[in-house]
């Protein structure tokens, strides 16, 4: 008969697998927690110490970070383009993902391929003809304008994304509704619209973060003062005043403030979706 695991093995495994464990929360959360220490500190404790936490406490810095680098213009610039951005994706990305997963038209699987081969693209190849056309609709220093380019450019993710979500859900759910008289739109709304929100929210939060956070296209398409988003103010702030690190941790902190605050509200919704979607197609 085979001999069990020693305690003494097992208890090495375990206390191996809780150092590997927090090893990696220390390593993701301490950057967080090293931007949160310095904006805290005044200008002379950043230089002295530079990685330990504040020996008192400057909440001034956060005012000053906001006066100084424009905040109130540019946070209200990023949240108007955001918000636009991610209606769009979701009005448009839901019905795409349901037609592509449930209809069956000609070219349809030539569809699907041409999404995901969209998602390999990065941004950067795109830079001149974008551009171009940008300028040629009328889109420069727009920020409808900008948060229609941004919605096109999350698109294909969120279409594949909403696909493995639709993937999951019975064809025998849209047969009984169809039987009692509901149409595509009916059954989109009142049906696979529910039944979907964890795709949706893992969809918003993905593209938040990199509509929120990008300053490619920001800097591409805004050259506006008065119509820029938060990346570029940050970069600007920190070119003017590159000696003032605790106002620019200051800065960094009420920028990562609606990331978390979102990922705090919606956590529930991302972690299921994280795993709910997880089919093959």
């Amino acid at each position: 008969m085979a001999r069990g695991i020693s305690p003494t093995r097992r208890l090495v495994e375990s206390l191996s697998t809780y150092a590997v464990l927090v090893l990696v929360v220390m390593q993701t959360i301490y950057p967080l927690l090293w931007v949160l220490f310095g904006s805290l500190k005044s200008k002379s404790e950043m230089l002295n110490n530079i990685w330990g936490p504040p020996l008192s406490l400057h909440f001034e810095n956060y005012v000053q970070a906001w006066k100084t680098a424009g905040m109130d213009s540019r946070i209200l610039n990023s949240v108007v383009v955001t918000a636009s951005a991610l209606a769009l994706v979701v009005l448009v990305a839901t019905p795409c993902a349901y037609a592509i997963t449930r209809l069956r038209f000609p070219g349809r699987n030539a569809l699907l391929a041409l999404i995901v081969a969209s998602m390999l693209v990065p941004p950067q190849v795109m830079t001149i003809p974008l551009f171009t056309v940008a300028s040629d609709l009328g889109l420069i220093n727009s920020r409808l304008g900008v948060a229609l380019i941004y919605a096109a450019s999350v698109m294909p993710l969120s279409v594949f994304i909403l696909r493995g979500f639709l993937l999951t859900l019975p064809v025998e759910l849209e047969d009984a509704a169809r039987m009692d008289g509901a149409n595509r739109l009916d059954i989109l709304l009142l049906i696979m619209l529910p039944l979907i929100r964890p795709g949706i929210a893992l969809v918003t939060i993905f593209a938040f973060i990199e509509i929120w956070n990008d300053f490619f296209l920001a800097f591409l398409l805004l050259r506006d003062p008065a119509v820029q988003t938060i990346p570029l103010g940050l970069v600007s702030f920190f070119q003017q005043y590159d000696s003032l690190w605790n106002l620019y941790f200051a800065a960094l902190m009420i920028t990562t403030l609606p990331v978390i605050i979102l990922f705090t509200l919606m956590q529930r919704q991302f972690v299921a979706g994280l795993t709910a979607g997880a089919v093959k197609a």
